[in-house]
């Protein structure tokens, strides 16, 4: 589906009269409201894996994206989150220690205000015989804890930011779509993230439909 096509949808459904009406404004204002309504829809995936939805944005998870630290401490190596970074999938990294290299280390997410506590604990600190080490996330960098171990190389597997929908005069809110940043998703999935932008509009312009327009988003039809 072209940009276009789904502005003239999303028109569809915010007005009652399409051909006498304009509530849904500009192609500008379409712009803020889709990307939005698509991030919106992903985190919503995400948050709820159980449902076995996950297959919807499967074209934006990366797999095994390999990364090399940045910084080293005593305690943890740093490594950069790609700039398309949305959210995480799993990750792993490849560690040696005096003897033995190359091995790979599976990956636990902590917060990063419990690290002190988790990095004194012999159950959960990290471990190069037991193959596990603790990370956390922060700053855009993520931060991978050791103990007597380095870690050489992070293999991270992270879902992308989708293609964000844009007019060719951006500053223009009645320029015409640039299609070279076409919405990626497929027309069953990008129909919820249709929905889901009328819900915002409605929601922002004081019209109770948009509580419709919200359980069609987050329900499959």
């Amino acid at each position: 589906m072209t940009t276009e096509q789904t502005y003239i949808k999303f028109l569809l459904k915010v007005n009652d009269n399409f051909e006498n009406s304009n509530v849904a404004g500009d192609r500008g204002r379409f712009v803020v409201v889709f990307n939005e309504a698509q991030n919106k829809m992903i985190e919503y995936i995400l948050d709820n894996k159980k449902n076995d939805e996950s297959r919807y944005i499967q074209q934006i998870l990366v797999s095994n994206h390999k990364i090399l630290k940045t910084a080293s401490v005593e305690y943890a190596d740093t490594f950069s989150l790609p700039k398309d970074y949305f959210d995480l999938s799993s990750a792993y990294t490849k560690a040696s220690n005096s003897t033995c290299k190359d091995q790979k280390i599976s990956l636990y997410e902590i917060k990063d205000d419990n690290k002190v506590e988790i990095l004194q604990d012999e159950f959960n600190k990290p471990s190069f015989i037991a193959r596990e080490a603790p990370f956390s996330i922060s700053s855009n960098k993520l931060h991978v804890y050791k103990d007597c171990f380095s870690n050489d190389e992070l293999f991270l597997s992270y879902y992308r930011y989708p293609v964000q929908i844009r007019t060719v005069v951006e500053d223009d809110p009645e320029s015409p779509f640039n299609e070279l940043f076409a919405p990626e998703f497929d027309d069953k999935f990008l129909d919820r993230i249709i929905s889901m932008a009328a819900s915002l509009f409605e929601g922002n312009s004081g019209d109770a439909k948009y509580q419709v327009d919200m359980q069609r988003a987050l329900q499959k039809v």
